[in-house]
C-alpha cells in the first residue's frame, strides 16, 4: 500500500504555569533561550515568545495487514509556550516540558490516516541565538567585502563575532510557500535548509519541481540499482543507461534538464540516510558538502530521496547566480552557536586532508567569502586563550577546495574538542580580521 504522507497542523498553548517575557516560567527558573532548537524528531525555533517554524522530521509506523504511514513536513502556525506546550492537531498531540534554558523533551502521538499511530519520545537542544531582532539585536548593512559594519556586524551577533569585518549578519525571513508539485519530505527540506541559512545570514533558497523530481528520480534509481554500483564502482553522482529502467541523465545537469529544468544546474550532494533532517545534519559536518547549501549565491533546490531495505539515498541538486561584492560572507559554526559537535569523523566524498594524527578531528570551521581571499594568519585558541593546533584548508593547501570553492577557507582541530568556548581568528590581507567564537557543548 502506498505510504500516507501529509503535513500537520499544530497549536502550541502554554499549559498551567505563568511565561516570562522571554517564553520561560520566572516561577521555576527556566526562561528557555531564543533562536534555533533542533532535535532528531522535531526542529523549531523560539522568537517573541513564540514557537515557529516548528517541523517534523519523518516518521513512520506500521498498521494492520502491513499498511504503512508516515508524517512529516513543517507544522505550520505561531504558538505561545512556558515551562511546557501541549499540541492538539487532528491527528493528535504532542507534549513536551522545557527542562532547563537550553533543552525540552516530550512525546507525540500522531494518527497518519486511518493506517497507524505513530508514538515516539522526542527531545530537542537550543542551537543557538539566531540573532532575531526581537532579542534586541540591530543589523548592520553590508561592507565592500561582504561583511557588515563593525559596530553593526558585532551588535548583530551579540558580540560573538569581534573582528573588523563581519559574517552574516544572522536573519529571519520566512521560508517561501510550500509547492503544491513538492511532497512532505521535499517541501521539509526547503524549510529545514532556510532555517541553516537564516542562523547564518545567507538568503532563503525557494524549492524547484523540477530539480526535486529529478533528484527524487536519481534516488530511485541508485536504489534500484545499488547492486551494479556496488559491483562496478561508479559514482553515485552519475547513472549507466545500461542498468535498466529508471536511467533520467549521466549526470545530475542531464537529469535537471531531463525533468524539465531550464535554468543553470550548479551542483549535487547525496548522502545515504534517507530523511531531510538527517541528511541536511550530516551534508552541513562536512567540508565541501556545505558549501553548496549555505552559499549566499544558491537560490533553488531541489530534494528526493529513496529508501529500501538497507539502501537509502539523499539527493539535493542547486541552481545558483553568480557571486557579487555585497554577498555576505557565510561562517560555520555562526558566531555564539552553542551545542557544536565535538568531533568530526572525516567521512566525505572527496576526502579531505587528514590531521596529523588522522580523524576523528574537531569540527569544521568553514568561512565563505564572495572571491577567493588570502589568509595571512588563522588561530584557533580556547577559553584560555591557548592555542589549539588545527589543520588548516584553502585553495593553497587543499585541492578540493581549489577546484570546488577557491573562496572558501576552513579548519578543523588536530583532536576532538573538549566542552567549552572557543574562538577562530582570521587575518586577510590587509590586516583585517574576521573573528568569532562558537561553544562546544551548551
Amino acid at each position: 500500500m502506498r505510504a500516507f504522507l501529509c503535513s500537520v497542523l499544530l497549536i502550541l498553548t502554554a499549559c498551567g504555569s505563568s511565561t516570562s517575557s522571554g517564553g520561560g516560567s520566572a516561577s521555576l527558573g527556566i526562561s528557555p533561550k531564543p533562536g534555533l532548537w533542533q532535535g532528531s524528531d522535531l526542529s523549531f525555533r523560539l522568537v517573541d515568545g513564540k514557537v515557529t517554524a516548528l517541523a517534523l522530521t519523518p516518521h513512520t509506523c506500521t498498521g494492520a495487514k502491513s499498511c504503512k504511514g508516515s508524517l512529516s513536513g513543517p507544522l505550520v502556525g505561531s504558538w505561545a509556550y512556558g515551562t511546557s506546550f501541549r499540541a492538539v492537531p487532528a491527528a493528535g498531540t504532542v507534549n513536551g516540558n522545557f527542562i532547563g534554558d537550553t533543552s525540552v523533551a516530550g512525546t507525540l502521538e500522531l494518527q497518519t490516516g486511518a493506517c497507524c499511530t505513530i508514538t515516539a519520545a522526542w527531545s530537542a537542544v537550543w542551537v543557538g541565538d539566531l540573532g532575531d531582532a526581537s532579542n534586541g539585536d540591530t543589523f548592520g548593512g553590508a561592507d565592500a567585502g561582504g561583511g557588515s559594519e563593525t559596530t553593526g556586524g558585532e551588535t548583530a551577533w551579540g558580540g560573538a563575532s569581534f573582528g573588523t569585518i563581519h559574517p552574516g549578519p544572522a536573519q529571519n525571513n520566512p521560508s517561501p510557500a510550500a509547492l503544491s508539485c513538492l511532497a512532505s519530505d521535499q517541501q521539509a527540506a526547503v524549510t529545514q535548509l532556510n532555517e541553516y541559512r537564516n542562523a547564518v545570514g545567507a538568503p532563503v533558497v525557494d524549492g524547484n519541481c523540477a530539480l526535486a523530481q529529478a533528484s527524487k528520480a536519481h534516488c530511485d534509481f541508485y536504489v534500484a540499482h545499488i547492486s551494479n554500483y556496488n559491483s562496478s564502482g561508479l559514482s553515485p553522482h552519475e547513472e549507466d543507461t545500461s542498468y535498466g529502467a529508471g536511467f533520467t541523465g549521466v549526470n545530475f545537469w542531464d537529469r535537471d534538464a531531463a525533468a524539465g529544468f531550464t535554468g543553470q544546474p550548479s551542483g549535487e550532494v547525496i548522502a545515504f540516510i534517507g530523511s531531510p533532517a538527517g541528511a541536511l545534519q550530516g551534508w552541513i559536518d562536512t567540508v565541501y558538502h556545505r558549501l553548496p547549501l549555505l552559499s549566499p549565491t544558491t537560490q533553488l533546490i531541489g530534494y528526493g530521496a529513496k529508501k529500501s531495505g538497507g539502501t537509502a539515498c539523499d539527493t539535493i541538486d542547486t541552481s545558483a547566480r553568480n557571486a557579487v561584492k555585497t554577498d555576505p560572507t557565510i561562517v560555520w559554526p555562526w558566531p555564539g552557536q552553542h551545542n557544536v559537535p565535538a568531533s568530526w569523523n572525516g567521512l566525505e566524498g572527496p576526502t579531505p586532508p587528514s590531521p596529523p594524527g588522522g580523524f576523528p578531528s574537531g569540527p569544521v570551521v568553514t568561512a565563505q567569502f564572495w572571491k577567493t581571499t588570502t589568509v595571512t594568519a588563522h588561530e584557533l585558541t580556547d577559553a584560555a586563550g591557548n592555542a589549539v593546533a588545527h589543520t588548516w584548508l584553502d585553495y593553497k593547501t587543499d585541492a578540493n577546495l581549489k577546484n570546488l570553492a577557491p573562496e572558501t577557507v576552513g579548519l578543523y582541530a588536530n583532536k576532538p574538542l573538549s566542552a567549552g568556548t572557543y574562538a577562530v581568528k582570521l587575518t586577510l590581507t590587509g590586516g583585517d580580521t574576521l573573528a568569532w567564537n562558537f561553544t562546544v557543548g551548551k
